[in-house]
């Protein structure tokens, strides 16, 4: 079961210190550099990395690599490896896997007997946002640890004007009068939502990922930090995207406080967000943003300026 901590950290820590610490644990979280922040914070407390570090002779990195971003059997077996040899230093060892949802079955099912049963004073700390893409099987084994944060976007100013615009644009198109009397600039609105959010987008993950590839090992190879990148980009995208959902929510609450609009906004509301997971799973099979935004808002005009 997840354990649901104000400090996770710091709970665990004081766990190591008391010699009860659990051997695998499944840090869970919506962000995947907070949840991995949480994870290296509690690797460097055990191992005695200082802050500034990331290198440790008894620490060891398993990470996606490649276009398909993966986790090979092949990595995971030379972690076993590393895993299976005596300490450098005498003391804990501990394995980082990060994005574990990235694993192949025959990767995950080759890592299980470690999981199960590691070696004397070793510890596996697995990192995900998708747990439910892991085989049940890991998850089940290890103590998990679900991790609060307030995402980035809530932080961004520019997002909180973008949101601002977005849900005028919205009660623009519910405003039937002032909608028979100018049909076009809502739909350049509509493109002008989308450039705006891509923008915002492009930064924040831009930011995001400078900031996370300054802080990695200088081990990683160009492939692992594709695949990091990637990771990172898709991460900030999902976030802003249930952001939206959840504002186009609200929005709709907002304005079906007239009883007389409830059920006919409720199935437009039903209808807009069916429209945003659609294009939200285009972008998982490589639509590119802007076309799938684009298609969102100008379906979201129709849905909202109907009858």
């Amino acid at each position: 079961m997840p354990q649901d901590l104000s400090n996770p950290t710091e709970c665990l820590k004081a766990q190591f210190a008391a010699g009860s610490l659990h051997h695998g644990l499944l840090f869970l979280g919506q962000r995947l550099p907070s949840v991995e922040r949480q994870a290296m914070e509690l690797t460097r407390s055990i191992l005695g990395i200082p802050q500034e570090q990331n290198l440790h002779p008894d620490l060891f990195h398993l990470r996606p690599s490649g276009k398909a971003r993966i986790i090979t059997v092949e990595k995971t077996r030379e972690l076993i490896g590393e895993l299976n040899r005596s300490s450098n230093q005498g003391g804990a060892k501990i394995a980082l896997i990060h994005e574990a949802d990235r694993m192949r079955k025959e990767a995950a099912n080759a890592f299980l007997k470690t999981l199960e049963e590691p070696p004397g004073d070793t510890y596996v700390f697995l990192m995900t946002t998708r747990p439910y893409s892991m085989l049940p099987t890991i998850r089940s084994r290890c103590l998990q640890v679900r991790l609060k944060g307030e995402p980035d976007s809530e932080k961004c100013e520019e997002w909180q004007e973008w949101l601002k615009t977005y849900e005028g644009w919205i009660h623009g198109l519910l405003d039937r009068e002032s909608l028979k009397k100018d049909r076009v600039s809502p739909v350049f609105a509509a493109y002008g939502l989308t450039a705006g959010l891509l923008k915002i987008i492009r930064e924040q993950a831009d930011q995001q990922c400078e900031k996370v590839l300054r802080e990695l090992p200088q081990i990683l190879d160009d492939k692992e930090k594709d695949a990091l990148e990637t990771g990172i980009r898709k991460g900030v995208r999902s976030d802003f995207l249930r952001q939206l959902s959840q504002k186009t929510r609200s929005i709709a609450l907002e304005v079906s406080k007239n009883l007389e609009t409830v059920g006919r906004n409720a199935i437009k509301l039903a209808k807009v967000l069916t429209s945003l997971e659609k294009n939200t799973g285009l972008l998982e099979v490589n639509l590119k943003d802007e076309a799938a935004l684009e298609n969102f808002y100008l379906s979201s005009l129709r849905i909202w300026s109907s009858k």
